[in-house]
């Protein structure tokens, strides 16, 4: 009974552990059935307690019973046994003192004949010793007579008992104690028919509990589990894009070359389920914009039918309220009529808020999923660039370290005399390599150089120049800076 208690014990254990109310509306068929294996633990640990209790009232007790009968019937015939012997061992001493008086008035007469005989040999013996002597013998020979009789009937009782106490007081007490015993076990022997019934009448519902098990095991689907997984977890990033080739800068310009933009799914705010790149992880944001675009769908839809669900349920509020101020105007005795045109007026504004609410995440819904194409501004190649550069390198104050400048060459390293006539077509290349359009960060962005810009997602920004290798040079107010292009969603102007 403690082992079926302490089982069940153990099991609730487990249960109040591992149940989850997640798990049974789960999307896995594999936390399904663990959430279903759980409860049917649950109901197998209430059997073992059944158990428990059939075989306390149905076995303990009566085994207590029992035991308490056995043991002191057993003890009345021990006790029995115990006096009988007793009996005998004072038989037996009876006999043995018997014995040693014949013995010591047989050795007194033997003396006193003895003692006679050298009297009577004797000359010098008087006729009055004789008699003192003879009379002396009669009397030690009749204590002897006496103490043999008393011997004999002593002897006589004691074989009696022996007889009595061998032949028929120990076997009928032996004869009670296997009588006992064989009663003792009989009763044992319907205990664990009993104890054996106890466990048969809920292996029914135990095998129930088991075949449910069974049932549920089959219902794991790795397929469906493994795709609803992907559908979880993907982010919805398009495949990125070839790397670009980047000419050798020559060593001076070599020191100053730029870092290679984030990729996405990692950096910064990007997110995605291979997500990282050392940064900390984005805050969560109302609209969601902090997840990648398939994680932010889901949870935007979700927004969406809660926002429905509840919009649905001030309906229902609002409906009934409305019938309920039409009965207490019919019938002011039911009821306080303005305090239900309050709780509606209420129910009106909360209604008024949620559909404000609606269209919100309706709207950034269908951002999300019909997302403004991207107009990419003119793109210089580096071959391009270099052709417009001017014969002198470009001065401190006007470089850009994320873009890669040309090698000058040898006589763009002496200079010329036409430097200063070639400043306005260095102003006039670098219009022409400048985006004219405005765009909005998709992501947020966390600057790690000097030249890059911090920003976070929808940020409006004003592009200023496509550097034609995964950044841009953005404006922000009054600031300016480098971005990810794959963070930007581009805008015509």
């Amino acid at each position: 009974m403690a082992s079926q208690q302490n089982y069940a014990k153990e099991l609730r254990k487990l249960v109040a552990k591992y149940k989850r109310k997640e798990d049974e509306d789960s999307k896995y068929t594999s936390l399904k059935v663990f959430a279903s294996l759980v409860n049917e633990e649950n109901d197998l640990a209430g059997q073992r307690e059944l158990i428990a209790e059939y075989l306390e009232a149905e076995v303990l007790e009566p085994l207590k019973t029992l035991a308490k009968d056995i043991t002191a019937e057993r003890k009345k015939y021990l006790t029995e046994g115990a006096e009988n012997y007793r009996q005998l061992k004072a038989s037996l001493d009876a006999l043995d003192r018997a014995k040693k008086q014949y013995e010591k008035a047989s050795e007194e007469a033997e003396a006193a004949t003895i003692i006679r005989d050298k009297a009577d040999q004797d000359p010098n013996s008087t006729r009055a010793k004789m008699e003192k002597l003879t009379q002396i013998l009669r009397s030690k020979e009749s204590a002897q007579e006496g103490a043999k009789n008393a011997y004999i009937l002593q002897l006589q009782d004691t074989n009696q008992k022996r007889r009595l106490h061998f032949e028929s007081e120990m076997p009928q007490v032996f004869n009670e104690l296997q009588t006992m015993n064989a009663a003792r076990m009989e009763k044992f022997k319907a205990l664990l028919v009993t104890y054996a019934e106890c466990n048969r009448k809920v292996f029914p519902i135990i095998n129930t509990c088991l075949d449910n098990i069974t049932q549920s095991a089959n219902k794991v689907n790795p397929t469906q589990d493994n795709q609803q997984l992907v559908e979880d977890i993907k982010t919805g990033f398009p495949i990125p894009g070839d790397l670009a080739i980047e000419e050798y800068q020559g060593k001076e310009n070599g020191k100053a070359a730029k870092k290679k933009p984030p990729t996405l799914g990692g950096g910064g705010g990007g997110g995605g389920a291979t997500g990282g790149g050392g940064k900390a992880k984005a805050e969560p944001k109302e609209d969601f914009s902090h997840l990648p675009p398939a994680q932010r769908i889901k949870k935007l839809e979700a927004k969406v039918k809660e926002v429905e669900g509840a919009i649905g349920k001030a309906n229902a509020d609002k409906t009934a309220m409305e019938k309920m101020q039409t009965i207490y105007s019919a019938n002011p005795a039911l009821g306080d009529v303005k305090q239900v045109e309050q709780s509606l007026q209420l129910t009106h504004t909360k209604l008024e808020a949620l559909s404000v609410e609606l269209e919100k995440f309706q709207n950034l819904l269908a951002e999300a999923k019909n997302p403004k194409p991207v107009v990419e501004s003119p793109k210089l190649s580096r071959t391009s660039l270099s052709a417009q550069a001017p014969k002198s390198p470009p001065k401190a104050n006007k470089k850009i370290s994320s873009t890669k400048e040309p090698t000058p060459s040898q006589d763009d390293e002496w200079g010329s005399d036409d430097d200063e006539d070639d400043e306005p077509e260095e102003k006039d290349a670098d219009v022409g390599a400048a985006a004219v359009c405005s765009g909005m960060m998709l992501y947020a962005f966390t600057g790690q150089n000097e030249d890059e810009l911090s920003v976070d997602a929808n940020d409006k920004v004003r592009i200023i120049q496509d550097l034609s290798d995964g950044w841009l040079r953005v404006q922000k107010g009054a600031k300016e800076g480098l971005v990810p292009k794959a963070y930007v969603q581009i805008h015509d102007e």
